[in-house]
């Protein structure tokens, strides 16, 4: 049994004592997991056959191991600290390094459950498509909340329900126009040449007329000099929107050839009210083995963060939010709009009174 941090790796076989250590650095080696291999050789044991320790089963030295065949095991670092300041162990890493391998000696580990190439190929796409999302979403704000400083009018020119300034068009007219003077220089036949190279194909000329009046308004205006300053400024804006733009588009697209070729793919897409995007979501953080992994669904809702910590003393009982969790599982599972929650229009009559609303279930 090995034990590995901080560079430093540790060898037990049977005995108290360590058979064996050395301290493996990154930045030293071009590759590490060799150089595991080459400080296993000497000592007659079978690379394979080695059962390795890690608090981190993330970092690229455990996933490397994995892949290349050998055993890894997770040794989780809350028990580790416990020992550490029950036995009186010292806080370096090659002190942590031998804990870990008694410990995984001792069977005080949880065997990692790796999933298969094309799970773990849209696990990594997923979080590039949560960062993407994220990125989009921060460059609008940055976005809207430049042009509120000196032109509030195109923040309302394009209302939320056309996907306000994230929508095409809308992008088109302020990289022609990032200023109110320059935006109501622009006459009807030039916005509605704007909007038609920016896709759209009905109702054009209303459209262009739309925006026309809006920018011929009389605004709040500033000196030309700062205005244009603050144009430069929108346009270099508008650019970083456009690139979070095509690059959520892009892995959109990545995403959704992944989670087609999941091998869950057909039982998650059959669950009301997810879609494409969290369905992608919730199988990149379950993966492919969620028996072996999670072993009930007990396990895979405290996994979750849906399954509440109950804290009982005596006659006091205390039910608190689980927050050792996952927190992309727990936000996928609390943008799901769940089937059973949507209030559906009943029967006018029935009740006395006038039936409520009826609501529709978005699909991401």
């Amino acid at each position: 049994m090995t034990g590995r941090t901080g560079g430093w790796t540790s060898l037990f076989s049977t005995g108290p004592e360590p058979s064996g250590e050395t301290r493996i650095v990154y930045a030293e080696s071009p590759d590490p997991v060799a150089r595991y291999r080459e400080f296993l050789a000497p000592l007659g044991r079978r690379w394979r056959a080695t059962v390795t320790g890690i608090e981190d089963v993330h970092i690229l030295f455990a996933r490397s191991l994995v892949a290349s065949g050998m055993e890894v095991v997770h040794v989780d670092p809350t028990r580790a600290a416990r020992h550490r300041s029950a036995f009186g162990i010292p806080k370096t890493d090659r002190a942590d390094a031998r804990l870990i391998a008694s410990m995984t000696l001792a069977g005080e580990c949880r065997p990692l459950v790796a999933n298969s190439p094309a799970a773990e190929a849209l696990r990594v796409v997923a979080h590039a498509h949560r960062a993407a999302v994220a990125s989009r979403v921060e460059a609008l704000h940055t976005l809207r909340a430049a042009l509120v400083r000196i032109w509030p009018a195109a923040v309302s020119a394009w209302p939320a329900s056309v996907g306000g300034l994230r929508n095409p068009q809308a992008r088109a007219i302020l990289a022609a126009a990032p200023s109110p003077r320059t935006a109501a220089r622009l006459d009807r036949k030039s916005l509605a040449a704007l909007l038609t190279a920016a896709g759209r194909k009905r109702t054009v000329e209303d459209e262009a007329e739309r925006l026309r009046m809006i920018f011929s308004r009389p605004v709040m205006l500033l000196d030309p000099r700062v205005e244009d300053a603050e144009a430069v400024r929108i346009g270099h804006l508008l650019a970083a929107l456009d690139q979070a733009v095509q690059r959520t588009e892009t892995l959109q697209r990545e995403l959704d050839q992944h989670y087609a070729s999941h091998p869950y793919h057909q039982l998650v897409s059959r669950v009301p009210g997810i879609g494409t995007t969290l369905g992608a979501y919730l199988l990149a953080e379950i993966g492919d083995r969620p028996v072996e992994r999670f072993g009930s669904g007990r396990s895979l809702a405290a996994y979750a963060g849906v399954a509440p910590v109950t804290w009982a003393s005596g006659p006091t009982v205390r039910v608190a939010f689980r927050r050792a969790s996952s927190t992309h599982l727990r936000s996928t599972l609390h943008g799901w709009p769940s089937p059973w929650s949507v209030t559906r229009r009943a029967p006018k009559g029935t009740t006395g009174c006038a039936a409520p609303p009826a609501t529709h279930t978005p699909r991401r």
